[in-house]
Order: C-alpha cells, then structure tokens, then sequence
C-alpha cells in the first residue's frame, strides 16, 4: 500500500496524483541519445489514462486506436470472436498500488503491486517504472519508462465539465 515508511508516494503525491493522458508510446534499443526506435505499440495515435488515487492506488489502460472502433452491436455479449478478439488484443489494462523511491537523479522509481489485469500472467507481480517530469510551454509532463527500454508520456486530462 501507499502509506509504507519505505514509500516516497506521500512526498510525491502533488506530482502523481491525477488522471494522465497517453500522448505517445515507443520502444527503443536503448536509453541512449542515439537509440533506435524498435516499435510504438499503440501505434500514431494512441488512447489511453493512467489514474493515480491520492491513496497510491494506479489504474492504467491503454489502447490501440483500432480497438477503439464501434462493434457491431452495443451489447458486448452479442460481439463476434473476431471483434472480441480485436478489442483484446488492443487493450492492456492494470491496476495495484504503488510503492515510489526518489532516485538521485531526481526520477521516481515505481512498482505497482498488480491485483487486476487484462494479462492474468501479471496479477501478484509488480509493473516496475522510472517517472519523470517535465514542462513544455507551461503544461506538465510525466515520461515513464518501464525496466525495458518503453517510454510512455502522458500529461494531466483536463478535468471533466461539472454537472448538476
């Protein structure tokens, strides 16, 4: 959980907490300047939130745009294999809480204790992360990057309209 005395989630909660928007995806041969771009899994245009609770807990989903297309019918029972299996292969989606240590170069390093995801292979195991943050033309920015040489970067969504 998030309150742990070895968890710099509270120290660092003003940074993480809030809903993250996908605004790309790449996996590299490396973290070097001159690293070779390998794939962008969720492709040009990717879809996805990243929700962090002010109780450490993470929500992730991520999605091609593909997966994303209309099925035939509103009804998710009544989807074909072939738009079921669409829509999976489309989709990662996870979420634990998470434990954060500085690092001194003043990244975050993260492991979210998984309990709920589309891949059954990650529940009981951690999805570990090096975030950073950065600001571009006055609007924030978080990079993470798994163990493997991924990189997401996502930026705050904009609040929702409030209705009565």
């Amino acid at each position: 959980m998030a309150n742990d005395s070895d968890n710099d989630f509270t120290k660092n909660k003003h940074n993480l907490v809030g809903v993250w928007s996908l605004i790309s995806g790449a996996m590299y041969d490396s973290d070097k300047p001159d690293r070779t771009l390998l794939a962008k899994p969720y492709g040009d245009n990717p879809h996805g939130k990243v929700v962090i609770s002010s109780s450490g807990y993470l929500l992730a989903t991520l999605v091609t745009p593909e997966g994303l297309q209309p099925l035939a019918s509103d009804d998710w029972t009544l989807a074909t294999d072939e738009e079921v299996l669409r829509v999976g292969r489309s989709l990662t989606t996870y979420g634990g809480f998470l434990t954060v240590k500085e690092q001194e170069d003043g990244s975050l390093l993260w492991h979210t204790t998984v309990e709920i995801a589309s891949n059954p292979n990650w529940v009981g195991k951690p999805q570990t992360r090096v975030a950073r943050f950065s600001e571009d033309d006055g609007e924030a920015y978080m990079t993470l990057n798994p163990v493997k040489w991924y990189t997401l970067k996502v930026r705050p969504s904009p609040a929702p309209p409030l209705y009565e």
